[in-house]
């Protein structure tokens, strides 16, 4: 099972390959590695949340 600090890191990962929005209009690939990461980040959020209080 994946742990949620691995999840977020893999998230970092996919937004570090997106440029800046500054740099222009966000390619189909950088829109999905973002949306990825989001959901990663949420996947994250939720595996914390189905951890048992100790």
């Amino acid at each position: 099972m994946t742990t949620p600090s691995e999840l977020r890191a893999r998230a970092a990962e996919l937004e570090q390959r997106v440029p800046p929005l500054t740099a222009g209009p966000r390619t189909d690939d950088e829109q999905m590695w973002l949306e990825k990461a989001a959901a990663l980040r949420a996947e994250a959020d939720r595996a914390e949340g189905d951890t048992p209080a100790t």
